[in-house]
């Protein structure tokens, strides 16, 4: 708080009601930080309807090329085959990817890396895939820019970015080690994105490529955030004081502003505040311990195959496909041909729910198939994959399932259930069944945010205006001191 209130007529001054040294701190908090928090505010209305861009395993899937079968298949030498190997198409030959290396199908050897020609045939196949008609007109090496910047992508470093010739001068970024197109973005995501995720994650590439710098930027301006937020919540209670004044505020003007919208709105800035904290689980709050029974789980469904038979069984049946999956189950061999399940003869071999029922009892507690979200696995901007098969043990930890693998896909112990609730479920408010996304939704955070954001405009203002005032008067006091001393 700037000043103390002006005493009305008739009324006795009101003693100082807060310490100076916190008023203080409040308000010289409020220039720096409360600017910062003005961005992640204004910004937190950006990310309602601006998302980063990535491509999912699904979409990269969808991006492939039918494979062709007349060059396959000659078996790399010694590699048997295992959980999650990939078989596809890179630019027009059948590869095989297994543990981190890339094979090709018609030699048998690993691939070296892949060239502009091939980054350009890959970029092109996945564009027509997802109805993007121009062409190739560009390409550079990128080791990391703005849009690679985490280290989500440094094991696929460094890339083509391929810029092709439509309006909107889409690039697709296509991994230099293993052909994997790893990024697509066009000017409009690259535009919107500064006013949403780049500046609500601080996500500039200048601070995010160094991740220990900027997990402690973020941690600590969140927490010195908190500390703002709930000082001037203590000084807004204090000053307010409504047993001794009948006045709904003692200030005035823009004062009066940043304490009714601050006492109005500070809850909720300090539950967003917060909740933005705990993403990033400082110093190990939150953090999930290793799950030995998830590990038990995916051991036993663990498998080495020799290559060659498989490879035969499908060059044989030829199935029009863009990708291969080898997915065991249960120390049987089964393949995934474009989301379809097949034994090691390429059968159809559909996994019966009895089945997936038996592998997980394992795991205890109540076991059944779902078809519709529940409160841990569920959607936000898309859909969540339906059906899952949900476990929940006698502890509560929650594991799901792909139902057509037995894929474990995600587990909730106590720590995950906690983030759930104390960050997205604080931070995103979807802890309302059927008000958790949508336009409603959506019109609500922003009403909600547009809120905290007059409060904290009105204290950055404040702020600036005393502090312009404090320094002007500190130099008043210097430059008579000053001449004196030139006497």
């Amino acid at each position: 708080m700037s000043r103390s209130p002006s005493p009305s007529k008739g009324r006795k001054p009101r003693k100082p009601f807060a310490p100076k040294w916190l008023v203080l701190t409040h308000r010289y908090m409020g220039v720096t930080l409360g600017v910062l928090m003005l961005i992640w505010f204004a910004s937190g209305i950006g990310m309602l309807f601006i998302h980063w861009p990535e491509v999912s395993r699904e979409e990269r899937a969808a991006g492939l090329p039918l494979l062709t079968w007349a060059q396959c298949c000659q078996a790399p030498a010694a590699i048997p085959l295992s959980a999650g190997d990939l078989i596809e198409d890179l630019a027009g030959r059948p590869i095989l990817r297994s543990g981190g290396e890339v094979f090709d199908l018609t030699t048998g050897r690993t691939l070296d890396a892949v060239s502009p020609e091939e980054a350009r045939w890959v970029a092109a196949a996945y564009a027509r895939a997802h109805g993007l008609t121009a062409r190739p007109a560009q390409i550079a090496a990128v080791e990391r820019d703005q849009w690679t910047v985490t280290g989500y992508f440094n094991k696929r470093r460094p890339f083509w970015k391929v810029r092709f010739d439509d309006p909107l001068a889409s690039d697709i970024y296509v991994s230099q080690v293993n052909g994997e197109v790893a990024q697509h973005t066009d000017r409009a995501q690259r535009v919107l994105n500064w006013l949403g995720p780049i500046p609500h994650w601080l996500y500039p590439q200048v601070l995010r490529q160094d991740t220990q710098l900027w997990t402690q930027v973020v941690i600590w301006t969140s927490l010195a955030g908190v500390f703002l937020i709930v000082t001037g919540f203590y000084l807004g209670i204090v000053a307010w004081r409504p047993w001794r004044d009948e006045r709904l505020t003692p200030f005035r003007g823009m004062m009066r502003w940043h304490h009714l919208f601050g006492l109005g709105a500070g809850a909720l800035t300090l539950t967003w505040t917060a909740s933005g904290l705990l993403s990033m689980q400082p110093f190990g709050l939150l953090d999930s311990a290793p799950d030995p029974r998830a590990k038990a789980y995916r051991s036993a469904q663990e498998l080495q195959v020799e290559a060659g038979p498989i490879l035969a069984a499908l060059k044989a049946a030829a199935p029009q496909a863009r990708q291969v999956v080898v997915a065991p189950f249960e120390g049987e061999t089964y393949l995934m041909v474009d989301g379809v399940r097949h034994d090691s003869a390429m059968r159809p071999a559909t996994l019966p729910p009895s089945d997936l029922a038996a592998a997980t009892r394992r795991l205890g507690g109540d076991q059944r198939l779902l078809s519709a979200e529940d409160a841990y696995w569920y959607g936000h901007h898309e859909p969540a994959r339906l059906p899952i098969w949900r476990v929940i043990a006698q502890d509560g930890t929650r594991y799901y399932f792909d139902p057509a693998t037995g894929d474990l896909l995600r587990s909730f112990d106590a720590s995950a259930r906690s983030f759930r609730w104390l960050h997205l479920g604080l931070h995103r408010l979807d802890f309302i069944p059927g008000f958790d996304r949508g336009g409603g939704w959506a019109a609500a955070m922003t009403a909600l945010l547009a809120l905290c954001l007059v409060g904290i405009g009105a204290g950055v203002v404040l702020a600036w205006r005393r502090t312009r005032h404090d320094l002007s008067q500190a130099f008043r006091r210097l430059r008579p001191a000053s001449a004196s001393g030139r006497r």
